[in-house]
């Protein structure tokens, strides 16, 4: 395990649990309130949301607008790495009705809340600054400062310049359809993202993520042993409590992320004329996150590349830098069907330096129910399920009962089959 001091498994320190109060702005310890929280952070997503569950048997909330609070919330798993903490300041969008306890001795709120930087975006319309042509980065630096947000945020460079028009749009918005222009200068996906987490703001390509995790992914590894209640013996591996393969492949994500269409034609401002752009998957050089690993859907997608019935227009003006938008679009689907080859959910105890966008190993056996032996507390790993997954969203589950436990839900992703297991060292 990591070198700093962890938290026993299921366990957490929390440092700041939060809300400021109206008026006279004094703060009130939510812990002996609040029953349970869940926050959610997705690669998906420009803001991290979060619901509190709180239980009011004393009345203390009768006269509170939770709409004018704010909830501030920072805990770890790593008592001696500040850097661990996952740490936020939301708001209050929503108050479900109140619904009184089993024992009819208080009132319970369901609180949902999202950063301020959302609440801000939805504030904002037609914004100034769009037309001319620039970076990406320096675009969403700009949206970044309308929203004032004080954040971090990272950026992945990229290449060529855009124009854009954002009538009628939120920072937001106007982000989300930079994402869908821009083409990085260093990887062929070309599907950026844009999203947050406790470390701040993120515009990067699925490659990107893969790229650094596999170099930063230090101790995360996982395994699913196959007798209950078993503590894993292995050097760093740590438990997967619960599996659940949702299917390979994720259409539905794909087309979110701008991948549905699949043909694209590109038509010369200046010529007039129109020609496909066609790609040979054969010969696509994408960022994998297991070597030698198989998938079968770039057969498919390139099968579905042929339906004429999809096709997708795409302008471009061969003088200029955005003469490769054609390229950018026609890689994304192909990638994205690459990518999401597996898609499963795991349970683990929660550790506070897991996060989207990481990458993470798991090792899933076959299902026999039997070990090898001591040397091999684990059995053969399953040649589907096992390997290097990226993070696409993570589910902190906090609660602050006599027996107060922290568990976290993963969405995984894998680029398919086969292929090399990463194993830890020792």
């Amino acid at each position: 395990m990591s070198s700093n001091v962890v938290m026993r498994e299921g366990k957490f320190k929390l440092k700041t649990f939060e809300l400021t109060t109206p008026i006279d702005c004094k703060v009130l310890k939510l812990a002996p309130y609040c029953a349970r929280a869940d926050i959610y952070e997705s690669v998906l997503e420009p803001t991290v949301i979060a619901e509190f569950i709180i239980v009011d048997k004393v009345g203390i909330f009768n006269r509170f607008n939770f709409l004018e609070q704010k909830i501030n919330i920072d805990f770890t798993t790593y008592e001696d790495n500040k850097d661990a903490n996952v740490s936020y300041t939301l708001y209050p969008i929503s108050v479900d009705p109140a619904e009184t306890t089993p024992d009819d001795k208080g009132i319970v709120y369901k609180l949902t809340c999202v950063s301020k930087e959302a609440i801000k975006s939805t504030q904002i319309k037609n914004i100034p600054l769009v037309r001319k042509k620039t970076e990406s980065e320096t675009i969403i630096n700009a949206l970044l400062q309308l929203v004032e947000t004080d954040k971090k945020y990272f950026f992945e460079k990229t290449q060529g310049l855009q124009a854009c028009n954002f009538t009628e749009l939120t920072p937001f918005e106007a982000i989300d359809q930079i994402r869908l222009k821009s083409m990085s200068s260093k990887y062929s996906g070309h599907c950026f993202l844009f999203y947050e987490n406790s470390k701040g703001y993120h515009f990067k390509t699925f490659e990107g993520l893969i790229d650094d995790g596999k170099k930063k992914i230090g101790d995360k590894y996982f395994t699913q042993v196959a007798l209950a209640d078993v503590s894993v013996t292995g050097s760093r591996w740590r438990n997967i409590l619960g599996l659940k393969v949702i299917q390979t492949g994720n259409q539905n994500v794909t087309r979110l992320l701008g991948g549905g269409k699949v043909l694209i034609k590109r038509k010369n401002l200046i010529t007039g004329a129109v020609d496909p752009y066609t790609v040979d998957p054969a010969k696509i050089q994408f960022i994998s996150l297991n070597k030698g690993s198989i998938s079968q859907n770039l057969t498919t997608k390139n099968e579905l590349s042929k339906d004429e019935g999809r096709i997708e227009l795409v302008y471009y003006d061969p003088t200029v830098e955005t003469a490769e938008q054609a390229e950018a679009r026609s890689l994304r689907p192909y990638y994205l069907s690459f990518l999401f080859n597996t898609v499963a959910h795991i349970t683990v105890y929660g550790d506070t330096t897991v996060t989207i966008g990481d990458v993470i190993t798991c090792d899933i056996p076959e299902h026999t129910g039997l070990t090898l032996g001591e040397d091999r507390p684990f059995v053969e790993s399953n040649e589907v399920l096992a390997g290097n997954y990226l993070v696409t969203k993570c589910r902190h589950i906090l609660s602050f009962n006599e027996g107060a436990e922290y568990m976290q839900a993963l969405e995984i992703v894998k680029d398919g089959y086969g292929g090399e297991m990463p194993r830890p060292t020792k």
